[in-house]
């Protein structure tokens, strides 16, 4: 309301859009204000994470009734982190994300 108030002294009301556009910038400002997460690290293995998966390389299958599929391959994972901050600079929690890295063996 402050803000439409000051752009119609400025030369005539906002219309729906400029009204949520300048609201949405608004708020985006405030929440990176209130905190924010540092940048991702590299991509690090998870020695004790396998992640199982179907691998073409690894051939096929087919059950008694015909039904075929891919055998499944073990995979090492990867992850990232990034620390996250509150307002103060304190921190308040890591955040992570993984992927599936190298091909280890047929079977799991």
């Amino acid at each position: 309301m402050c803000t439409s108030l000051a752009l119609t002294a400025c030369g005539g009301p906002m219309t729906e859009e400029e009204a949520a556009a300048v609201e949405a910038e608004a708020l985006a400002s405030q929440e990176a204000e209130l905190g924010s997460c540092g940048t991702w690290s590299e991509w690090l293995w998870d020695g004790s994470s396998i992640s199982c998966s179907p691998r073409l390389g690894c051939g096929t299958y087919c059950d008694e009734y015909g039904n075929c599929d891919v055998n499944p391959g073990a995979f090492r994972q990867q992850y990232s982190y990034r620390a996250c901050f509150d307002e103060y600079g304190n921190y308040t929690h890591t955040e992570y994300q993984y992927r599936t890295g190298a091909f280890l063996s047929c079977g799991c």
